[in-house]
């Protein structure tokens, strides 16, 4: 069979063996960020609707679990925003009751959780990885490219709000820019947010391969490790190679 959202399984720093789940359109996004691997965002969007069917999903994953071995994790990422899938809360409660053995993690940009109904569509997901690159509007709209009237404020709160309501691991990525997000200034201002959402790890990554914008430049060791300094916390860790 061949699959259509389904890829992998591929081998995960974080997650070990991980087949991952796409449940949007190539490039459909909350975001268009200047580091994205996947290339610039094709359609920028807000609105939470069933991309991919619900029973295409379920197929392809009743199909895929019958004839392979399990994977260490079953991710929800891809070349967009998971969580504007509104269906995202169904496929998980479908695995929860075909292999409640396999951990679900969700990748998100954390842009939509504001919303009361996608804090709690992945709610019983185990792990959820969200990002958090920026905690000024001006570093936000520079690194980030949002629709208009997305604010990195209620961004911020809905992530705090999902920390309070979710039992599960939550893992916060910040993706470093050298020369944009990784000033003392913006770092500090991550470090006071960073506080308030109280994620059990922080995960510093930076490009791996080219973003949608060529002239970016991968942080060096020595620069997430500057930005270890300034954080101080001991549940921060450098996850770029």
């Amino acid at each position: 069979m061949q699959y259509h959202t389904l890829f992998g399984p591929v081998p995960s720093r974080r997650l070990g063996i991980s087949l991952g789940v796409d449940l949007v359109p190539l490039k459909t996004c909350t975001l268009n960020c200047i580091y994205c691997e996947c290339g610039k965002t094709s359609l920028l969007t807000m609105e939470r609707k069933e991309y991919v069917s619900f029973e295409t999903v379920k197929r392809e994953l009743t199909h895929y679990l019958a004839h392979h071995a399990r994977p260490d994790y079953i991710t929800f990422s891809g070349s967009g925003e998971p969580t504007l899938n509104s269906k995202i809360g169904d496929v998980i409660h479908f695995l929860k009751d075909r292999v409640p053995d396999v951990p679900v993690a969700v990748l998100t940009n954390s842009t939509l959780f504001p919303q009361k109904q996608v804090r709690s569509d992945i709610k019983n997901a185990e792990v959820v990885i969200p990002s958090l690159d920026a905690a000024t509007e001006k570093i936000f709209n520079k690194i980030n490219r949002p629709p208009p009237h997305l604010y990195v404020d209620a961004i911020i709160d809905g992530l705090i709000r999902f920390r309070k309501e979710y039992s599960g691991k939550l893992w916060l990525e910040v993706f470093i820019i050298p020369g944009m997000n990784d000033t003392v200034t913006e770092l500090n201002a991550l470090k006071l947010v960073i506080g308030k959402i109280k994620p059990d790890q922080v995960h510093l990554n930076t490009l791996d391969r080219p973003g949608s914008v060529s002239t970016l430049r991968t942080a060096s060791r020595e620069e997430l490790e500057h930005v270890l300094d300034v954080f101080k916390m001991e549940n921060a860790t450098i996850v770029a190679d």
